[in-house]
């Protein structure tokens, strides 16, 4: 599918939610689609200083997040030592480390810390040592907790914390009341959260009857639920690229509309 067919057939902009520092890169994969973007970040990304010492001598390193890993790769940078092993969510957080030349990195096959848990009690012993966790401010699952009862000590950093957006700009504002987006990729619950407060708080529920949502996992998608979209659907793999196969089913489906032909759901 070339970009101009795609435009044509779906001249509507996108809603780009990711923090400005990450927008970019997905916005250009959707102008290469032809879509327009609108970029409104519903979280912003804020570094939280850290003692990079509290790698050394640690048997693994967890991460749950992209801004997790870039922490990582920042004290590496300053010159802590690389640990023996990195136990991370999803190929997302993984991806960077291992571009950066880190031998152990392991991923776990889901999106979130649930999926993490998982892979720290295959790969952890409790008689390796402690293990370092750096996160963000906030934590959907206490890993410390939860690998303590199997006798794993976990000592957890703060490395970032995530500010949420104070409310939709004029601009994002304007263009779901004119009905001008179409398709709304989250590769975050807790920015489709944030984006469902914002548009329940300026009484703009029903601009997004016309709005296709993509969620990274199933997770997002019920992180999106208190909204009436026009469809929900989830990558079948979590990372941006199994996103974007899952935005490009959609494309072809309206196509496939447009031509008059029936369209299996992708």
């Amino acid at each position: 599918m070339s970009g101009r067919a795609l435009g044509d057939a779906f001249p509507l902009r996108a809603l780009v939610t990711r923090p400005r520092h990450q927008a970019g890169r997905l916005a250009a994969r959707l102008r290469a689609r032809g879509i327009g973007c609108l970029v409104e970040p519903m979280l912003e990304i804020e570094a939280r200083a850290w003692d990079p010492a509290v790698l050394e001598a640690r048997q693994a390193v967890l991460l749950t997040s992209a801004n997790a890993a870039a922490a990582l790769l920042g004290g590496l940078a300053s010159g802590a030592s690389a640990p023996r092993l990195v136990l991370a969510v999803g190929s997302a957080t993984a991806s960077p480390l291992r571009r950066a030349g880190l031998a152990r990195v392991q991923a776990a096959p889901g999106s979130d810390a649930v999926d993490l848990l998982r892979l720290a009690r295959a790969h952890l012993d409790p008689r390796g040592g402690p293990v370092a966790y750096l996160s963000g401010a906030e934590a959907a699952c206490d890993l410390r907790a939860a690998l303590a009862s199997e006798g794993i000590m976990v000592e957890r950093t703060v490395v970032y914390a995530a500010r949420p957006a104070g409310g939709l700009t004029p601009r994002a504002r304007a263009a779901l009341h004119a009905g001008a987006i179409g398709l709304a990729p989250f590769l975050s619950a807790r920015a489709a959260e944030r984006f469902g407060e914002l548009v329940t708080s300026a009484r703009l529920e029903e601009a997004c009857r016309g709005i296709t949502g993509i969620a990274l996992s199933p997770r997002v998608a019920r992180a999106m639920r208190s909204l009436p979209w026009r469809a929900v659907e989830v990558a079948r793999r979590p990372d941006l690229d199994g996103l974007l196969h899952c935005l490009d089913g959609v494309l072809a489906q309206v196509l496939r509309q447009d031509a008059g032909t029936p369209a299996p759901r992708p």
